[in-house]
């Protein structure tokens, strides 16, 4: 198994250049969930009520205990008190800092990406054109070589030569490594400590419930961690498997969800699916207009237990339950957005603002 080819700088920290400030989270604080309201960003917690007054520019969810802010131009992470934690020197890659995944997050520095640790520390210099977030301690990342994966240290684990690579779930993952001989892309899944897996396809997903939806001669089935197929290619579209449910589709213009024999258990009967979370899944469904789907909630039934038309005040699009809330937004009356929460029975734990 080659490895990832390095920049003559490789091993040798960049200087470090982060102002790291207290960390006064409080450890029994719950989930967070960031709010607008009179034009700043601040977080509530589950029940609504604001923990973190508004006072940032632009704000994004908490991961590993920070979250990225802006504030009066100034890129950062705060802790679950609101307290800036965390200002680094190096330029956010992406319009806002990125997340901390596996203790590491992306920033722009010396003209590449590298990866900073919680304290500030450069510890993945930044020699990188391109790189993804890090899951189970690797990840996909391009330099001057070519493209593999990274582990933490910055070294390369697997590659170079692959085009693209999914984040790695349960140990395996889904490589795309070039051309089939119809001319399409050609797809492989790779073992973290056992190397390339028998197989390949036209694409591949990531691994859910013990399997992985893969594509053959345009349509999709999927294959278990080992690439053994389990359920035979038969379907239009297919997703990630969630407490034994996955969206499906058997043409293009409707969806449903198949069980782990694929066996069509909720009919096709949504414009769009996707996967379960918390207990529900998020699906648009046709109104009055078809060109604008609604946004809804099932549950395993395929009951409809939440439609966003029928809400007070309505919604048009949602997110997927995340800690017991799902954002949903609707128009706002300026041209802009209005967003909002709702909890698992389909209330306002933040209402809808602009």
């Amino acid at each position: 198994m080659t490895t990832l080819g390095r920049s003559p700088w490789v091993g040798l920290f960049a200087t470090v250049l982060a102002v790291v400030l207290p960390v006064g989270a409080d450890p029994t604080v719950g989930p967070l969930f960031p709010v607008h309201k009179d034009g700043k960003w601040g977080y509530i917690d589950r029940t609504g009520r604001i923990v973190v007054e508004p006072k940032f520019d632009n704000a994004e969810r908490f991961s590993e205990g920070f979250a990225a802010v802006v504030a009066d131009g100034r890129h950062g992470y705060i802790d679950k008190t609101g307290a800036m934690a965390l200002v680094p020197r190096e330029k956010p890659a992406g319009a806002v800092h990125r997340p901390f995944r596996d203790g590491l997050a992306a920033v722009h520095a010396e003209g590449g990406i590298g990866f900073l640790d919680r304290t500030g520390k450069l510890i993945i210099p930044a020699r990188f054109s391109s790189a993804e977030d890090f899951s189970e301690g690797l990840a996909f990342a391009c330099d001057r070589v070519g493209c593999g994966y990274i582990d933490r240290m910055g070294h390369g684990a697997l590659g170079p030569g692959f085009l693209g690579g999914a984040p790695f779930r349960g140990g395996v993952a889904a490589v795309w490594v070039g051309k089939s001989d119809m001319g399409g892309k050609r797809y492989v899944l790779y073992d973290r400590k056992r190397g390339r897996l028998t197989g390949d396809w036209e694409s591949a997903g990531t691994l859910s419930d013990g399997l992985i939806a893969v594509r053959t001669q345009g349509r999709w089935g999927y294959v278990d961690r080992e690439g053994r197929g389990v359920i035979r290619p038969q379907f239009a579209g297919a997703g990630e498997f969630a407490g034994g449910l996955a969206p499906v589709s058997e043409q293009a213009w409707t969806c449903g969800y198949a069980d782990s024999a694929g066996k069509l258990l909720i009919p096709a009967r949504f414009r769009n699916c996707y996967s379960f979370y918390e207990g529900l899944a998020r699906v648009e469904i046709l109104g009055p207009d078809p060109k604008r789907p609604q946004a809804a909630f099932i549950d395993r039934t395929g009951r409809v237990v939440i439609e966003g038309a029928a809400a007070t005040p309505p919604f048009e699009t949602a997110e997927d339950f995340i800690d017991g809330l799902a954002a949903v937004e609707a128009p706002g009356t300026s041209g802009g957005t209005r967003r909002g929460y709702i909890d698992i029975d389909g209330h306002y734990v933040w209402p809808l603002t602009e």
